[in-house]
């Protein structure tokens, strides 16, 4: 009889922890599922909003307006000037645009000068 009711009560041990490892092991999966989701949606937010809101407007470039203690100054401030706008330039232009203008005024001249020795009579005949 004392082993018929050990056999119950280990019957009985065994089910409670079988039945809260399963409880355990839902609980912990939804927590996993919920952060993931929760993951997702700000990732989907913070790309919603760099596309909905607007760029923030340039800063206004301030002057610099200093009294130049000689012409030597002035001619740096100049050269350096002339130099940025040559960078930007550079920066901001297609090379393969340049080198299509390139052959079209090559091609162009080639087609002029076949044309201008089509033209000219020859001495021997």
């Amino acid at each position: 009889m004392a082993c018929a009711s050990l056999t119950i009560a280990s019957d009985q041990a065994s089910g409670f922890v079988l039945t809260t490892s399963v409880i355990y092991l839902t609980i912990r999966q939804h927590q996993e599922q919920t952060k993931r989701s929760s993951k997702m949606l700000q990732d989907s937010n913070e790309a919603l909003q760099m596309i909905l809101t607007p760029p923030a407007p340039p800063r206004p470039r301030t002057a610099y307006v200093e009294a130049r203690p000689d012409i030597l100054e002035t001619m740096k401030d100049g050269w350096n000037s002339e130099i940025e706008g040559v960078v930007r330039w550079v920066q901001n232009t297609n090379p393969t645009q340049i080198f299509d203008s390139l052959e079209d005024v090559a091609r162009s001249a080639f087609s002029g000068l076949k044309k201008l020795g089509e033209n000219t009579s020859e001495p021997g005949k």
